[in-house]
Order: structure tokens, then sequence, then C-alpha cells
């Protein structure tokens, strides 16, 4: 099962890919048109070009080569008509100096002034290494796009005399730079809808985590009133003998321990009913408990010397100072009373875990309206991933637990108009601060 940050991150990369794919798939297809152009353009020059060869035949070859005016004339005439028929740039003749014998260029120059860059496959017709014309890549020759065909021109005796050329404009640029224009607004568009889309089906997601967090919430407190109902049943009557025995020892002895065995059994009663009206109904946790005056500052120093006194084998370092103003709030006592002995066992717990020496606090801060209890230990912390399970039913850091303490704890802080936030390091402790108003909300 993927955390919520794993989610986000295989979303996203989900997202990306297609994406990706989906412009890699456009940008193939561009090129395979840039390409499949230029093949087109490169098969109509050379079919041009054979021709035109074949229109001018050997005598007018050779009469070229011989400075013949008439042939001059005529072949100038043919060239011209090819031009325009196929509109094209140029056609020109030369001969195996690169010099030109005929060229529809209004002032042709002596020698032709490509050769540097097309040289190579005008010898290949002059030598007959083709043996049909030779085309030549699209190249760009100052602001223009040009693409040239070369065919073999032979003489009276069968030798390649003279080369006729074709040049044309590759005027399809402008339609592939538009085409390349319009794939980066695709582009651009497809990852906008792509981050839109990511961003619905997270939401989506996080609508469907939410359902099921309430689905397992609700299971969980099925489960919960099924177990609750058992452990009521089976601890109410051993703990109504361990309140009768106390309360006759008390009797006897007048021993104030045995009084205060009394007082917890009662507490503990208290609590499995709270659980159990809890449980059974999905209701409040406060059910069992009835509101009155707090004094928080005895409420703390009673659950401080309850704690000292658990865990007197091992000395308890308290942390920070209780307030000694009295602080007084309207709330659940008995309720409060577990949630910081909860957190405070928890603490100690923590320490012990660490083997670091035992030091927790617990604090009281008056700031108005509202009161702040402060829960401190230096215990081993808790990682990211742990803080977001920690409240979670069932759920439990500890080797042995029920994994109902801390949820329990939030829910009563909740039930009782307060709030209770954690933050935590890993070997650096945990401080868990109650927010609660000093009169409840009617």
């Amino acid at each position: 099962m993927f955390s919520g940050a794993g989610k986000f991150i295989l979303i996203a990369l989900f997202t990306a890919l297609l994406i990706a794919l989906v412009n890699v798939v456009w940008w193939f297809n561009y090129q395979r048109t840039e390409q499949m152009l230029d093949e087109q353009l490169g098969r109509r020059l050379a079919a041009v070009a054979q021709s035109a060869a074949v229109s001018l035949g050997p005598e007018k070859t050779d009469s070229l080569r011989y400075g013949n005016l008439e042939a001059y004339l005529e072949t100038i005439s043919i060239l011209e008509r090819v031009r325009h028929a196929d509109s094209l740039a140029e056609l020109f003749v030369i001969d195996e100096n690169y010099f030109y014998l005929a060229t529809t260029l209004l002032e042709p120059d002596s020698v032709y002034f490509l050769a540097t860059i097309n040289g190579s496959q005008v010898d290949s017709v002059l030598f007959g290494l083709l043996s049909g014309a030779a085309q030549t890549p699209t190249y760009r020759t100052g602001n223009l796009y040009l693409k040239s065909a070369f065919a073999p021109l032979e003489g009276s005796d069968g030798s390649v005399r003279a080369v006729l050329g074709v040049e044309a404009n590759v005027d399809y640029f402008d339609s592939l730079t538009q085409l390349k224009r319009n794939l980066y607004y695709a582009s651009g568009l497809s990852l906008a809808g792509g981050l839109l889309l990511g961003a619905l089906f997270l939401l989506w997601q996080r609508r469907i985590a939410n359902a099921e967090q309430r689905l397992f919430l609700n299971e969980t407190h099925a489960h919960l009133g099924r177990m609750v109902a058992v452990v009521a049943h089976e601890l109410r009557n051993p703990l109504m003998i361990i309140r009768g025995s106390a309360e006759r020892l008390a009797k006897k002895t007048n021993l104030e321990e045995a009084d205060y065995v009394v007082e917890e059994v009662d507490r503990l009663n208290d609590i499995v009913t709270g659980y159990l009206d809890f449980a059974r109904a999905g209701g409040s946790l406060l059910a069992s408990d009835t509101p009155g005056p707090i004094d928080l500052v005895r409420l703390v120093s009673g659950v401080k010397k309850h704690l000292s006194e658990k865990y007197a084998g091992s000395p308890i370092d308290w942390l920070g100072e209780t307030s000694p103003a009295d602080i007084m709030l309207i709330g659940y006592e008995r309720s409060l009373r577990q949630v910081l002995l909860n957190l405070l066992f928890n603490g100690v717990e923590s320490c012990l875990a660490a083997n670091q020496p035992v030091a927790v606090g617990l604090e009281i801060a008056d700031s108005g309206d509202q009161v702040t209890l402060t829960v401190v230990d230096r215990g081993a912390g808790l990682t990211r991933k742990q803080q977001r399970k920690l409240f979670r039913p069932f759920h439990t850091t500890k080797k042995s637990g029920s994994g109902l303490g801390l949820y329990l704890s939030r829910e009563i802080i909740t039930q009782m108009g307060g709030t209770m936030e954690l933050r935590s390091e890993p070997k650096a402790g945990t401080r868990i601060i109650i927010r609660l108003p000093k009169q409840p909300k009617s």
C-alpha cells in the first residue's frame, strides 16, 4: 500500500510519462513528415533532371561544349520551359570543370558557385558512379533552403560529357514551421492538460482514501464495541472483588493505600463503562463523566504524584514547573486525568525504550479564554511516517499495547472542545500540546 506521498509521486510519474509519450509520438510524426516531404521533392527533382536530359540529347550536348549559339539558345528555351512548368529555381548545364554551359540565371557566373557544396554529387554523375540521377540533401544558401538533382548528359560517343542540374526552393519549410509552432502549442496544452488530469486524479484518489478511512473507522468502532463488551464483562467482576476486599481492608486497618485502591478501581470501572458506551453507540467518551470545575494545578500535581509512585524504581526528572497560581476551567476532570496519565505513561515508556533517563514534563499556561497543557518527554522521538499513523486506532509503536490510547485521548480532547497537537523529531523527544476552552461550548 502506498503512502500519501508515494501515491502523489506515482501519479506525477504516470502523468509525466503520459505527456512525454504523447509528445514523442507528435514529434516523431513531425520528423517523419519532414523526411517524407524531402524524399518526395528529391524524387521529383531527379525525375525532372532525367526528363530534361533526355530532351537535350547527345547532339545538343556536343554542340554546347563547342559553343554553338543555336544549340545554346535551344537549350535555354528547353530549360526555361521546364523551369516554369515545374516551378523550379534554376536549371543549368555544367561541364567537368564546373563551368556553366547554359543556365536560366539572369546573370550567371562562369563557374557553378555551389560546387563546394554539391561537388560530390556532380562528380558521382560525371564519373558514372551512379546509374541514374543524383540528388543532394537539403542545404541552405543565404535565406533560402534549396535542394538539387543532377542527371548525366552523354555525348555522341556515349560518354558523359556534361551534367544537367535542377535546383528548387524548398517551399514546404513554411508549412513545417507552422506545424512546428502548432506542435509547441500542443505540447504546452498537453502539459497543462496532464497537470490538470493529474490533479483531478489525485483529488479523486484522495476522496477514495478518505472514504476508505471512514469505512475503516466504522469497522474499527464495530470491532471496538465487540472487544470492549467482552473486556468489560471480564473485568467488572474482578474489579468488584478487588474493591470489596479493599473496603474491608480499609475498615480493619485504616490504611490510606486501601482507600487509594478503591479510588483507582472506581476509576477503572468508569473508564471501562465510558469505552463501552462509546463503542456501543459510537457516541461520546464523556458519557460516564460529569462536568464541573477543575483545579488544573491540583490535577497536575496529583497526576505527577501518581506517576512518581508508579515508577518508583525509575526516578523521574520532571521538566518545567507547575504554575503556582490557580488555573480553573469547566470540564471533565476524570477524562482529562485519564488523557494526561496516558500521555505521561507513553513519555516514560519512550525514555525507557531508548535506554535514557526518564525525563518528562507537564506544564500549564493560561492564555485568557483557554488553557494550554503541554506534555513533554526526552525519549526516542518519532519519525514523520510514525506521526502520520500515530492517532489511528490499533496502531502502536510499542511492543505491547492496544493502540487505542492516543486515539481515544485525542477523541476525548476533541469532544471537550479542545485540540491536540503533536511535535516530535527522532532522537529529540516529543511534545504534545493540548488546548482547552475554559468554558465548554453550549
